[in-house]
């Protein structure tokens, strides 16, 4: 094979965007598993996709409405931790993509939107480099700042390699933290709601008793009995 320099560069990172292709179509293939796996039934399937587009858009509450879903058993946890984490990936990914092709001036324009401005994109761009580990774990824990952040380093050229598993972790862990919090909060309702039917159930029993034993006393008293008697 006969290749120069500059087609053995070309050759590797074809070589790359395969490996990486791959690795998608894999997570895709076990994301489907586990979709199809559990209590989640083929009528379900479409609703993970929509929790994934929704946590793209708006990704806590999207996450705690999902996960209060699978705890009143409506949905399978596993499915909507997987579509949570996939949406947070896919938003971020779209964010650094944004920063990659220097789509500043559209952002500049819609910065009520995103939060974003020419001061905070250029103060990120120039601590990236040297912070760019401790700055996307702080922003992505936060959540306030993780869109100009992302941004900023696609401006930057940081590379794949270098910000893209430490997204992972932290969408991993993050999503994890809100579905087992929206699953407890909505146990904790569904515990509350029962104990209140039951205590509307106990109430109603002590009132139809208090009645009778009303009704009853009332009907022991001697002017009322001589009443009866007097109709008669």
């Amino acid at each position: 094979m006969w290749f120069n320099q500059n087609d053995d560069l070309v050759q590797i990172d074809f070589g790359r965007t395969i490996i990486m292709v791959e690795q998608l179509l894999g997570f895709g293939q076990n994301f489907w598993a586990a979709l199809s796996s559990g209590s989640a039934s083929s009528a379900h399937l479409w609703l993970y996709a929509v929790i994934t587009l929704l946590v793209m858009v708006e990704g806590p509450v999207s996450i705690l409405l999902a996960a209060g879903a699978s705890s009143a058993g409506f949905l399978n946890p596993l499915p909507v931790f997987i579509a949570a984490t996939l949406g947070n990936l896919i938003a971020d990914t779209l964010w650094y993509g944004l920063g990659y092709i220097g789509k500043i001036d559209w952002l500049l324009r819609r910065r009520g939107w995103f939060g974003v401005n020419a001061e905070k994109l250029d103060l990120f761009r120039q601590v990236i480099h040297r912070q760019a580990v401790k700055l996307l774990i702080f922003a992505k824990l936060t959540n306030g700042l993780i869109v100009p952040v992302l941004i900023a380093t696609g401006l930057a050229r940081v590379p794949l390699r270098k910000w893209f598993p430490i997204i992972f972790v932290t969408n991993l862990l993050t999503s994890l933290v809100m579905v087992a919090i929206g699953y407890t909060m909505a146990s904790s309702l569904l515990r509350v709601q029962q104990g209140l039917r039951y205590a509307a159930f106990a109430a109603t029993l002590l009132f139809l008793l208090a009645a009778s034993f009303y009704v009853r006393h009332l009907l022991s008293r001697k002017d009322v009995s001589a009443m009866l008697e007097k109709d008669e």
